[in-house]
């Protein structure tokens, strides 16, 4: 079951075998495999991590993880990371207790630092085999995979919905590769110049008229002929906004015309919501209120 939903593997029992059991709950979100994995007993597990990235933070104890001459022990604050086709041995479930598991489909990573990168890659990204996750970056993003494990339990998750999914699934990969140590950091970290005033004007266009698309920024920048991080500086000097945050207002604003011409009797706020993407009902209606100064039910009860 562990090979067929993450990774070929060898597993060596080093603790009670009578004891000996494993339980994993797991699900996929288009590139990404996510999910919540424990062993009964202290094991041993050898594995290549063919064709995939691999993410590995345990919720209480350690994991300790060799790969290429590397070592690194992981424990609730901080993660093993392991790439693709190379060889590596991790121990841990001392005491049994879920870790947290993510397998990313190389080809997608790639592509995704191709477009932080606004280039083809030379190499594979070779990311180190010990991250940080207690603290900045490594802690909003392990906050954004636990929220993710933790919904794809239900098949009804809004997360799984394709307006949810591909924004989700991009946040995952790009915020890794913007927290992981490889050889590209500095250049992520490098400044970029700022798409000019008619770019961040096609890109409002291509918002508006793709609003109820399961869009990334990743999209729009394409959409526009720049990179993502140009895309952004872009919108941030001209708008003091990013595009994603310009696509939930625009998305926001159509949810509003909706609820004004919807039918309180055959329609809800949530279906709304939901249709527009918006996952969480509470925010949904702070944002909307906020706005419009009424909350979206009261907007949708008020038929013209």
């Amino acid at each position: 079951m562990g090979t067929r939903v993450f990774h070929s593997h060898r597993v060596t029992v080093l603790g009670d075998a009578s004891r000996f059991a494993m339980t994993l709950d797991a699900a996929a979100l288009g590139p990404l495999t996510v999910g919540w994995l424990t062993y009964d007993t202290e094991v041993r597990i050898a594995s290549a991590h063919d064709g995939h990235y691999q993410v590995n933070v345990p919720t209480t104890g350690t994991l300790a993880a060799t790969s290429a001459g590397q070592e690194a022990v992981a424990g609730p604050g901080s993660a093993v990371v392991h790439v693709p086709d190379r060889a590596a041995v991790f121990t841990g479930w001392a005491t049994s207790a879920p870790v947290l598991a993510l397998r990313i489909a190389q080809p997608a990573l790639e592509h995704a630092m191709e477009q932080l990168l606004d280039r083809p890659l030379r190499r594979r990204i070779d990311l180190d085999l010990g991250m940080d996750v207690s603290t900045g970056r490594g802690r909003q993003w392990l906050a954004l995979v636990r929220s993710m494990a933790s919904d794809l339990a239900d098949e009804n998750s809004l997360v799984r919905q394709p307006m949810v999914a591909a924004p989700f699934a991009h946040s995952v990969m790009t915020g890794l590769l913007l927290t992981a140590v490889h050889e590209y950091r500095d250049e992520l970290a490098a400044p970029v110049a700022a798409a000019g005033s008619s770019v961040v004007r096609r890109g409002r266009d291509y918002i508006e008229a793709n609003a109820d698309q399961p869009l990334t920024v990743a999209d729009i920048a394409r959409a526009c002929g720049v990179g993502v991080r140009g895309l952004q500086h872009g919108f941030q000097r001209a708008m003091d906004i990013s595009p994603t945050e310009y696509l939930h207002h625009v998305r926001l604003r159509y949810a509003h015309r909706d609820l004004v011409v919807a039918d309180p009797a055959t329609t809800t706020v949530e279906a709304i919501a939901h249709h527009w993407g918006f996952t969480h009902r509470g925010r949904f209606a702070a944002r909307y209120r906020e706005r419009y100064g009424v909350q979206p039910a009261e907007t949708l009860r008020r038929r013209p």
